[in-house]
């Protein structure tokens, strides 16, 4: 029996040390590319029903103020209410003053499409609306901090006209 020559062991070495460095390269690319990829996707903006605003903006305590550019998005919260329980949307709108100014108010409702139990999350929305306050045992643990909530704010920051229906420049509060 012939005995392997050096270049032939040389050779088996250099194949097994490339097939490793391969595999290193791969094992390094994936945790780079796990590292860097990208995060979780934003949250879908979903334009709040027209039909609805009128009974939304029924909850405003100055009559004088009016809602426009409302955006929801869902949460992964539910709302229990008495033990039923339903999906939640955080629902960010304008609030606007006789003035011009806007104010970005946040509320959690069970419906975007067809009426709904609606709370006041944000303090611009427990400030300017009569609708019941997030807190409660259905909405425990909703805030501003719950994910969806400052999305919601941001779609309707993001689809905010640069100039509103009187010509003026709308003045911008948020939360």
């Amino acid at each position: 029996m012939a005995t392997p020559s050096i270049v032939d062991r040389l050779s088996t070495v250099s194949r097994a040390a490339g097939i490793g460095g391969r595999i290193s390269f791969v094992a390094l690319a994936m945790i780079f590319g796990a590292a860097c990829g990208p995060k979780a996707a934003p949250k879908a903006c979903l334009q709040f029903s027209p039909d609805l605003m009128p009974a939304f903006t029924g909850g405003l305590v100055r009559k004088d103020f009016r809602m426009a550019n409302a955006w929801a998005v869902k949460s992964d919260q539910m709302i229990d209410s008495s033990g039923v329980k339903f999906p939640a949307y955080f629902l960010s709108a304008d609030i606007i003053a006789p003035s011009g100014e806007a104010a970005v108010g946040t509320w959690v409702t069970t419906e975007v499409t067809k009426p709904g139990l609606i709370y006041s999350v944000s303090p611009q929305a427990k400030k300017y609306s009569s609708w019941a306050q997030a807190g409660d045992p259905s909405t425990a643990g909703i805030t501003m901090e719950t994910a969806g909530a400052k999305e919601s704010v941001a779609c309707v920051l993001n689809n905010r006209p640069a100039i509103s229906q009187t010509g003026t420049t709308t003045k911008t509060t948020t939360p």
